[in-house]
């Protein structure tokens, strides 16, 4: 079955924002993000420190940090492990929204949208663009705005 281009367009659409939502809501609901931008922000002192003790030339100072260096990379394992088991908890589903999504509309190659912007390898020579391509640019475009509205960006 094949839907007819506002609609099919508007449908993959709706899907990626969909999955980007449900990926930010388990991000807020699972990982502690107070936590992860107190770390990002000490990572980024730390760095910036560091960075000017090396450009200094402040050799007690750079071996000072250099021993601190090792527990600052813990803290950054740490703080993106959250996030990693989010994405390898939600990858399966997603996919499976992906493929049923394309089961409906007709195939992965299903055109489902028409671009007046020639984009190589992306818009075909007639203006078509494929589910595959549609859904990734659908959910490249709301992904910022989704993770700004619901505060999950660090």
């Amino acid at each position: 079955m094949t839907f007819p281009i506002p609609l099919s367009t508007l449908m993959v659409t709706l899907t990626a924002v969909g999955v980007g939502l449900v990926s930010n809501l388990l991000t807020r609901r699972f990982v502690d993000l107070n936590a992860e931008r107190r770390i990002k922000a000490e990572l980024n002192a730390f760095n910036a420190e560091l960075k000017a003790a090396v450009k200094a030339k402040d050799k007690e100072k750079e071996q000072r940090l250099r021993k601190k260096e090792q527990q600052m990379n813990q803290m950054k394992l740490k703080m993106s492990s959250a996030r990693t088991k989010i994405s390898f908890g939600t990858i399966l589903p997603f996919l499976a929204v992906y493929y049923g999504l394309a089961s409906l509309m007709g195939g992965l190659n299903v055109v489902v949208a028409h671009s007046p912007i020639p984009i190589p390898f992306i818009v075909s020579a007639t203006g078509d663009v494929s589910l595959f391509w549609w859904y990734a640019m659908s959910s490249l475009t709301f992904a910022g705005l989704i993770t700004r509205l619901l505060g999950t960006a660090t």
